[in-house]
């Protein structure tokens, strides 16, 4: 508990002690990626960039970007810092790019990414006495293990995520006793529709916190799990390329979420001209990771648009905070966590067709408060000749292989060209259900 004391001490830094934090692990970090990783290395001398020229945090900006599609294409190692001998955990991502992403680890690293997370969940007020639920989609499964790992480190009894029905979660909350429950904002609304709609009573739960992440969790939504459940709640957020699930988090004051500096140095940025913006403008989140050992990132763009505030927070902490997520600066959107991406899609189109393109629209519609994606896809002659059952048996497999490679259930409709002509010459790949069915 000690140790866990100090852990938790350096969220309260003053300025200086943050910048000297910072310069010093920024300096390691770009000295390890320029002689480590010969993607780092040949972009910083393309740019004229070498580890000398960072003298302090601010120099940060002379860093070369990273995107989703120099991770993909560097893979499967071409990232890594380490020797492979050293690497004890590999993930790898399905992604829009031709190549999924590969993400290593080093003991240090999961460690640093168990602790953190423990970090958070002990900020929340979790504790070895609670018995926590994590209830999240299956393309979360490496957001659930952080924090299957982080709940187990404070010694609370957890229940991981599954992919059971939603009444056997339920029966399982209510049998259980689940205290703490963790699940999209979107889910929680759900489960709390089906409860009430199976007329059972609320009394029967025994929760008192919900932890809600992988979608921006707006007050009305937090509103409604006050009042209806009687229960504290809190908020995260955290990418898979990054310090996982509670890279940043609320705590009780809720004005805003608490960055992991002591892992992360964070940068806003105008997405179009890439300027850094000033803090309170917002713009495109960018993370260097500063802790990280086998796979580094500097100045990686998310593609979340936020803000940030650098005055102390009234809870003490002098941690940086984000504003909400408050949308996205690239074709991509996150259903229940997950990130669909129109090259995904297209990606898994042509796979499916053994190599031929179809057009398509993502339509997004809501159904009991989660959102469900509709695939209307162009079929014509010259591709489907063949029987309906045999273009049913290619739906199936296509949904199939969807649900296989996200891990959300989309469904696959196929529709004449002329049906979504009019969305395609508007460059309208992402539409909503009523855009659809109103055709425009």
């Amino acid at each position: 508990m000690k140790r866990d004391m100090e852990l938790d001490r350096v969220e309260y830094l003053s300025p200086d002690a943050w910048s000297q934090w910072h310069t010093e692990l920024l300096q390691s970090t770009v000295n390890r990626a320029y002689n480590r990783v010969p993607f780092y290395r040949k972009r910083m001398e393309e740019t004229g960039i070498g580890p000398d020229q960072i003298g302090s945090v601010e120099d940060i900006v002379k860093l070369p970007f990273t995107s989703m599609k120099d991770i993909s294409e560097n893979y499967p190692y071409g990232l890594f810092s380490v020797p492979l001998r050293d690497i004890v955990r590999i993930h790898t991502l399905r992604s829009g790019q031709p190549n999924p992403i590969a993400l290593g680890y080093a003991k240090p690293d999961l460690k640093r990414r168990t602790e953190l997370t423990a970090r958070f969940f002990r900020s929340a007020g979790v504790n070895e006495d609670d018995i926590v639920q994590i209830c999240l989609d299956p393309g979360m499964s490496l957001h659930g293990q952080d924090l299957k790992e982080g709940a187990e480190f404070l010694g609370a009894l957890v229940i991981p995520p599954d992919p059971v029905s939603i009444l056997s979660r339920i029966r399982v909350m209510v049998d259980f006793k689940t205290t703490v429950l963790v699940t999209t904002p979107s889910y929680g609304l759900y489960m709390l529709e089906t409860f009430k709609e199976r007329n059972m009573p609320l009394a029967a739960l025994n929760l008192r916190l919900m932890i809600l992440l992988g979608e921006t969790l707006t007050q009305d939504v937090r509103d409604v799990f006050v009042q209806e459940l009687d229960v504290e709640t809190r908020a995260a957020y955290g990418i898979f390329e990054a310090c996982g699930p509670t890279m940043a988090y609320e705590c009780s004051e809720k004005q805003g979420l608490h960055l992991a500096l002591d892992h992360v140095i964070p940068e806003v940025i105008d997405p179009e001209t890439l300027e850094v913006l000033e803090p309170g403008r917002e713009g495109e989140l960018v993370i260097t990771t500063v802790t990280a050992r086998a796979n580094p990132l500097l100045r990686f763009r998310t593609g979340d648009i936020t803000k940030l505030e650098i005055n102390t927070c009234p809870c003490g902490r002098t941690t940086w905070r984000m504003a909400p997520v408050s949308g996205r600066c690239d074709q991509i959107v996150v259903v229940r966590g997950v990130k669909i991406s129109p090259e995904h899609v297209r990606n898994l189109i042509c796979y499916s067709t053994g190599g031929k393109e179809l057009s398509f629209l993502i339509v997004l519609g809501r159904n009991k408060h989660l959102t469900q994606v509709d695939i209307p896809v162009a079929i014509d002659e010259s591709f489907f000749t063949g029987s309906l059952p045999q273009l049913h048996n290619w739906i199936r497999d296509t949904e199939d292989l969807f649900l296989e490679s996200m891990g959300i259930r989309c469904r696959i409709r196929p529709v004449e060209y002329r049906s979504i002509l009019p969305f395609l010459e508007k460059g309208h790949i992402i539409v909503s259900n009523a855009q659809f069915l109103a055709g425009k």
